[in-house]
C-alpha cells in the first residue's frame, strides 16, 4: 500500500505536468518545441598516436592538429547543413567514405539542421592537409554569417 503522503505528492506532480504540457493547446496558442544540442567539444586530444582515432568537432575550427600515420581521423560537424570536402585532405590523408548524416529529428523544428555530418579519413603519409567544410544555411531560412560558413583544420602527419 502506498501512503497517503506519497500519493498525493505523485497526483500533484502528475496535474502540473498535464497543465503544463496543455498550456499552449488551451490558450490557442503554439506548444513550444525544446532542441536537444548536439555536443561540440572534441572528446580527443590534438595529438594522436598511430592507430589511435582522432575526433575533430566545431570546436576544432581553426586549429591545427597532429596525427601519425595510420590514425583514423574523423570529422563530426553539428549541423546538417554541413558539406564536407573529403578530397580535401590531399595525399596526407585519404578519404575512407562519403560523409554520413544523421539527422536527429525527435525534439527539433523541421529546418533547424538538427543532427550531424560525419567523415572519415585515415592518415597515410606524411605532409599537411587542410580538412574543410562549407555551409549557407544556419538554420530555417536563416543564412549563415561569414565567420559560420566555414570550418578549416589544418592537420599535420609527421
Amino acid at each position: 500500500m502506498i501512503p497517503r503522503k506519497l500519493a498525493c505528492a505523485a497526483a500533484v506532480v502528475a496535474v502540473a505536468l498535464l497543465v503544463t504540457s496543455c498550456a499552449g493547446a488551451s490558450t490557442g496558442g503554439p506548444a513550444t518545441t525544446t532542441t536537444m544540442p548536439v555536443p561540440t567539444t572534441s572528446p580527443v586530444p590534438t595529438t594522436a598516436p598511430g592507430g589511435a582515432a582522432l575526433v575533430l568537432t566545431d570546436a576544432d575550427n581553426g586549429r591545427a592538429v597532429t596525427a601519425s600515420v595510420g590514425t583514423h581521423v574523423t570529422v563530426v560537424l553539428a549541423s546538417t547543413y554541413w558539406i564536407i570536402d573529403t578530397t580535401s585532405g590531399g595525399p596526407a590523408l585519404r578519404s575512407d567514405g562519403p560523409p554520413v548524416t544523421d539527422p536527429r529529428l525527435a525534439h527539433c523544428v523541421p529546418g533547424q539542421g538538427c543532427g550531424t555530418v560525419t567523415a572519415p579519413f585515415t592518415a597515410v603519409a606524411s605532409g599537411t592537409a587542410v580538412l574543410s567544410a562549407s555551409r549557407t544555411v544556419c538554420g530555417e531560412a536563416l543564412a549563415c554569417s561569414p565567420a559560420q560558413r566555414s570550418y578549416r583544420v589544418s592537420v599535420t602527419v609527421p
